[in-house]
This record gives C-alpha cells, structure tokens and sequence, in this order.
C-alpha cells in the first residue's frame, strides 16, 4: 500500500479497495480493476482543511499512482497561468476556466496504457469560436500560434509520426486565410473550422465531423453548428453570465469528448478505469468554475463519467453549502453519499486530519 502522510490508507488502499479505486475503477499503482462504488452519480470529492495540510501532496499523490494507467490531468487555481489574459490577448477572448480547459485536456490527452491518445474535436471547435473574438487585429503570428495549440487537441495519434502537426499547420493556414483585411473574423473562422473538420473519410476525420455538429444542439442554434459557435463566442465575450453559460458548454464539450474516447465495447476494453481531473486550490476562479459548470450539469441530469478529486483551501464554501460531509477515515470503505436536488449536494466534502510531527 501507498499510504503517504496522516494516515491516506482511506484513499489509497487496495485490499479492500479504497476511496480512489472505488471512484476510479483502478487500484492504485496498479493495472488491477476494482468494483465501483458508484455505476452513476458521482460525487465531485473535494479535500478541506487549512495550509499545510498536504492537500496539494494529496492530488500530486493521486496522479502518480493513475498517470499512464488511465487518462489524468492536475491543475492548480493560483497557478500564473490562470490569473489573466497574456499581454497580447483581448480580456473578452479569454477566461481562467477556458484556460484551465485547454490545459486538462492536454494532460488527459497523453496516451495511456494500452489506448492511443483521446482527442478533443468538440472542445477544440469551441474554444476557437471564443478564441476568434479576439483576432480583430490581424496579428497573424499570434493567431497561428493560439490556433495552432487548440487544434493540436484533436490529434489522436503520437505528436512522433508529425501528423497532428502537419494537420493543424494545414488547417491554421486555412484560418488565416478565411480572414479579409476588415470586419469581422468570428464568422469566417468558425467557417473555415467547420469545413475543415468535413474534409476527409478516415476514422479521425469521421470523429471530427461528428464533433462539428455537436454545436447543433446549443440553444437558439436552430440545429445550425455555425450559430451555434457563433452564439457561443457571442456569450463569452459578452462576460458576466453570459459567458458563465458559454463556459459551461465549453465544459460539456470536453465531457462529450471524453465520453466519445470510451464509446464502443473496443473503446472500453483498451480503456481500463475512468479518467480523473484533479484541481487544486478550487476555491480560485478556474478550479471554482470548472467545479460549479460540472455540479450544475450532474444536477440538471447531464451525466459523466469523470472523477473529479479537488482540494479546498479551508472548511467550507458558498458554492459548496449542501455538501455531504465526511472525514478521510469515513470514506475508508463507503462514501454514504446520495445526490441532492442542488448543485453544491452533488459534492462530497472530504476532511484531512492534521499532520503528526512524523509527517511534517
């Protein structure tokens, strides 16, 4: 066992499986399935307690055990990557929870054991809509640049055999080339991307063509994806809720993109155990809007599959008001957690005893 400091055998225990199997489906450090605790519902655990408690060891633990076993990502709230747009990119095209959803998808796109790398054509779609609300100023180097990384999100191949790279340059080429000298760009862009992701007959052009319409389906689109995007990119730059709504389509899209890796009965059996997102510091804008888009979804009956593992600075939240509490040992066999009619009892609220002198 891997127990780590002030007594983690609750979480990571194998015989009899603890927290993180029973979530997950993997005993850690291991290629051992495990029984789920829960087939549908999941709660979104979320680790309390005050500085220095080893809550960010806690979540850097947990992707060292899964890492190359199953899909894992890990972000940070107070990471300076997430405190601002950088110098060059308009406020109005950038957000902490759009920043913080390309970098989850990044790490959760690294291929596991046995499985080939997960792609994001959804995502991708959307987070260039948003992208080009700030590209009215033509600066071809930059746009390359932000576009370039958002499509390398649909590769499902190794970045080894060049193709994704070869793919994106291709296709950020065709973007540039979309825009006219004046007026605007999102309409163009979002144009060029959708065509773009119709062309070719190959598996992975199939998925693409899947994931264009999935935009479709946004309200007020009509069953139209291009205004669907461009309703979207509208909401984001509009700020305030409405670019908290926009936020949680963008949040939806990486779920369905995830959902579509592990479709099909060949999907799952190369597939062992649910991927995992971990967040730290969640009490900061990117991990709070990332937590709060996912309860509201699994509260309104949008569901996934995903585990989510966070660490709060303190005891509570508002955001988190109806939350199950628990201490770590009580979680040790059984969460006793049952979902509520509100977003915040779709979390389960997981306390660290303090750290012995051994410990610290």
């Amino acid at each position: 066992m891997h127990r780590g400091p002030h007594g983690q055998g609750p979480l990571f225990d194998t015989d009899p499986p603890g927290l993180a199997a029973r979530l997950v489906g993997l005993r850690p450090y291991q290629l051992r399935p495990s029984p789920y605790e829960h087939q549908g519902d999941l709660p979104f655990v979320v680790f309390t307690g005050g500085r220095g408690l080893g809550k960010s060891a806690l979540l850097a633990q947990v992707r060292a055990a899964y890492q190359g076993h199953t899909p894992v990502a890990l972000v940070d709230g107070e990471e300076p990557q997430f405190a601002g747009p950088p110098p060059e990119r308009p406020g109005e095209a950038w957000s902490p929870v759009a920043q913080a959803l390309t970098t989850v998808a990044e790490q959760l796109a690294e291929p596991v054991t046995g499985a080939r790398r997960i792609s994001f054509p959804r995502l991708a779609s959307g987070l260039l809509a948003v992208a080009a609300g700030g590209w009215s100023d033509r600066d071809v180097p930059r746009i390359r640049q932000e576009a370039e990384r958002i499509l390398l999100l649909n590769d499902s191949r190794s970045f080894l055999d060049g193709f994704g790279g070869r793919w994106a340059s291709k296709v950020v080429a065709k973007l540039v080339a979309s825009m006219s000298s004046t007026g605007p760009v999102v309409e163009p862009i979002i144009e060029a991307t959708l065509e773009a992701f119709s062309e070719g007959v190959s598996p992975t052009h199939r998925r693409l063509r899947r994931a264009a319409t999935w935009y479709r389906d946004c309200p007020d689109a009509g069953g139209n994806p291009k205004l669907g995007l461009i309703l979207l990119s509208g909401h984001f730059r509009a700020g305030g809720g409405s670019r908290t709504h926009a936020e949680r389509y963008l949040v939806r899209a990486l779920l369905a993109d995830l959902d579509d890796a592990y479709a099909g009965v060949m999907q799952r059996s190369h597939r062992l155990g649910r991927p995992v997102v971990l967040i730290d510091n969640v009490q900061e804008p990117a991990g709070r809007g990332l937590m709060e888009c996912v309860l509201r979804d699994r509260t309104d009956g949008v569901r996934d599959q995903v585990v989510f593992l966070a660490a709060l600075r303190g005891y509570a939240h508002p955001a988190l008001r109806n939350a199950t509490r628990r201490t770590l040992a009580e979680v040790a066999r059984t969460t006793g957690w049952k979902a509520g009619p509100s977003p915040s009892s779709r979390a389960l609220l997981v306390s660290l005893p303090p750290l012995t002198p051994d410990d610290t």
